[in-house]
């Protein structure tokens, strides 16, 4: 049971993320600022979540998936906006969004190289 959760709770965060992601980024109008230009901070925030939480989920995914599929979401997000009356693309959105997914994937190779050295260290203990 215990395993079974551990496997279903990363995949749960990762969809939820990822609807997240899609309503804000769909919805007719832009989510509220409290400052200018937090959209941005919004954009990489939740790219970086959605890259960072793609791994949780789907361990063994190449990383040259888990930056393309985002960037190219991103992109197409972005291209959506363009037709609605009240939202417009943007390239400093890309630019937050491209970063969000690098930051992501910093974060995964950084998270792999703590869970390789603590195998070693158990390793090397047994």
């Amino acid at each position: 049971m215990k395993q079974s959760l551990l496997r279903v709770v990363p995949k749960l965060a990762f969809f939820v993320i990822l609807l997240v992601l899609c309503y804000a980024g769909l919805r007719n109008e832009p989510v509220p600022q409290a400052f200018n230009e937090q959209d941005k901070l919004h954009h990489w925030a939740g790219f970086f979540c959605v890259t960072f939480s793609a791994y949780l989920a789907f361990p063994r995914t190449r990383l040259f998936w888990l930056l393309l599929w985002p960037l190219l979401g991103s992109m197409v997000i972005e291209l959506e906006q363009s037709f609605q009356p009240l939202r417009s693309a943007s390239w400093g959105d890309m630019a937050a969004n491209a970063t969000g997914v690098l930051c992501g994937v910093v974060a995964i190779l950084v998270w792999r190289g703590r869970q390789n050295a603590k195998l070693k260290k158990a390793s090397v203990l047994t």
